[in-house]
């Protein structure tokens, strides 16, 4: 029986090796795994392949922000499944490229994240690979207003789903909070607009700055109370959202989901959150009731929205609490995994068979 292909771009060995830390809370569960085992699919990533040659192929492939290689083995691996999900558009425009230019037909839902960026904006106006796609599934309202409007795929096959959070992983714990704000993050931070607001408050910021997905070059000014670190393991990162009293997310104006990651696990431990209002983000946050909003590039507003909450206890508890709930009703993991597979059974449907 065919199974789908479930394409991501990271190292699935790596992680499926690690299953062990994921079952001994060492580590979140991963969405591609977790999606893998729900449609009984074949996972691969980017470690197919190593060597010298594919060191260099991955630099090529990091400058032009796509999976090539990857997307190579896929297209011609398509006779051994009924359906292929790719995890990004990094993944899936070379795909839908090889896909069309060999003539072969299967199902495509691709999970897309920021298709109206510079490079893919210009390709997919030049060739509409987009339109290869049987499925587009976004992560915020604007990449789907962006898929209908510049775009032109009907929207019958696109769809908004949140982004996930391992909720069960990132999850409140009794500990004594401690006087710091926590930031944590690399794509499209502007960390020194925070920087600005938290000059001459005296007050301590920690700055996890590393991400296991973005290629965004930041710097940070070490001035003040401010402790720069960066891939830290994933039991010290839940550690410090535990004891922050509160966590902020500086982000310059995007119109995808930048920061949402970083939102969602302090939103999973309880933290209360103050985050740049972005086009992308304005999906999950409701003001005031499970995080605070603050204008991109305005250190005035970001200092003063920090001092209004810092003595307020009960203020902050209540953030917290209202952001917990909200992701254990609405956006976690388990749901986001049951509505792709939802897609992917539709897909599988209309063309014959099923996931159960």
């Amino acid at each position: 029986m065919q199974t789908p292909l479930v394409l991501v771009s990271n190292k699935v060995k790596s992680f499926q090796a690690n299953g062990r830390a994921q079952v001994d809370d060492l580590a979140p569960r991963q969405d591609y795994l977790e999606m893998g085992r729900r449609l009984g699919g074949r996972l691969a990533g980017y470690d197919l392949f190593d060597g010298e040659w594919y060191t260099w192929t991955r630099r090529l492939e990091k400058r032009l922000k796509l999976d090539l290689v990857e997307s190579v083995w896929a297209a011609n691996q398509w006779t051994n499944h009924n359906l292929i999900l790719s995890a990004s558009e990094k993944i899936a425009i070379p795909l839908a490229a090889l896909l069309k230019l060999s003539g072969r037909r299967i199902p495509h839902i691709v999970i897309g994240h920021k298709l109206s960026s510079g490079g893919k904006r210009q390709l997919l106006n030049l060739w509409p690979l987009h339109r290869e796609f049987s499925r587009l599934i976004c992560i915020c309202q604007t990449q789907v207003d962006y898929a209908l409007t510049q775009l032109q795929l009907p929207a019958s096959r696109v769809h908004f789903v949140h982004n996930t959070v391992d909720h069960r992983f990132f999850r409140p714990i009794k500990v004594e909070t401690e006087p710091y704000i926590l930031a944590v993050g690399q794509e499209q931070r502007d960390y020194m607009t925070l920087l600005r607001a938290l000059a001459g408050t005296g007050l301590k910021l920690i700055v996890v700055a590393s991400s296991p997905w973005s290629t965004s070059q930041i710097e940070i000014d070490k001035v003040g109370e401010v402790q720069v670190l960066s891939h830290i393991p994933y039991q010290e990162l839940r550690s410090l959202y535990a004891r922050a009293r509160l966590v902020v997310v500086p982000l310059y104006e995007v119109n995808y989901a930048a920061g949402v990651s970083v939102l969602l696990e302090a939103m999973a431990m309880a933290k209360p959150v103050v985050i740049s209002r972005t086009a992308g983000i304005s999906d999950y946050v409701v003001p005031d009731e499970t995080g605070v909003y603050v204008a991109p590039g305005d250190p005035d507003e970001v200092r003063q929205r920090i001092l209004d909450l810092w003595e307020q206890p009960t203020q902050l508890e209540r953030l917290g609490n209202n952001a917990r709930q909200l992701v254990e009703e609405k956006i976690n993991m388990d749901l986001y995994v049951e509505q792709v597979a939802q897609i992917v059974n539709e897909v599988l449907a209309t063309a014959g068979s099923g996931v159960n």
